[in-house]
């Protein structure tokens, strides 16, 4: 997998405007940052930015009145979340995510989706990803959906 450099930064930026109904939130500051981290990938027209969890991590929230919205959901130290896939070429995008799942060191894969993304939705039940949990943003005005792919890898966490 290809990690993006600090000079592919305006190709990346022009794909997430070409999907800005989907990703008004994406910034050039933080797309940057994750270039300088290793979180970003680019091939074939298509962006995979990503991260380890460092810790456990809560990824369901309770709606306003503190009632869970499903199955309470906890990525666990050194699983992955996978933050945005974006494309602006049909067709790439399946094969880009199936080497993602094969490059990365965790056993999990985690993403969360605006319940209404009826088109990324299909796009990860087809892959392979299954909805276990829901979340929301915006105090609750947007809706989500958590889903997991599990790479059925043997990881071994090394202790601090």
């Amino acid at each position: 997998m290809y990690h993006a450099k600090e000079s592919d930064l305006d190709v990346i930026m022009n794909i997430f405007k070409k999907n800005r109904e989907w990703f008004p939130h994406v910034r050039k500051f933080h797309i940057n940052t994750r270039i300088g981290r290793k979180q970003v990938i680019l091939e074939d027209g298509v962006v995979i930015t990503y991260h380890y969890y460092t810790r456990n991590q809560p990824l369901s929230k309770l709606d306003k009145d503190g009632n869970e919205l499903g199955p309470s959901v906890i990525a666990e130290k050194g699983d992955c979340i996978l933050h945005q896939i974006v494309t602006n070429e049909k067709g790439k995008a399946s094969i880009v995510l199936q080497k993602f799942f094969n490059y990365v060191k965790s056993k999990r894969v985690y993403l969360s989706v605006r319940s209404n993304n009826e088109i990324a939705i299909k796009f990860y039940l087809k892959n392979g990803m299954k909805l276990v949990g829901h979340t929301h943003w915006s105090d609750g005005k947007m809706p989500g959906d958590i889903f997991l792919y599990n790479t059925n890898k043997e990881i071994t966490l090394e202790v601090d």
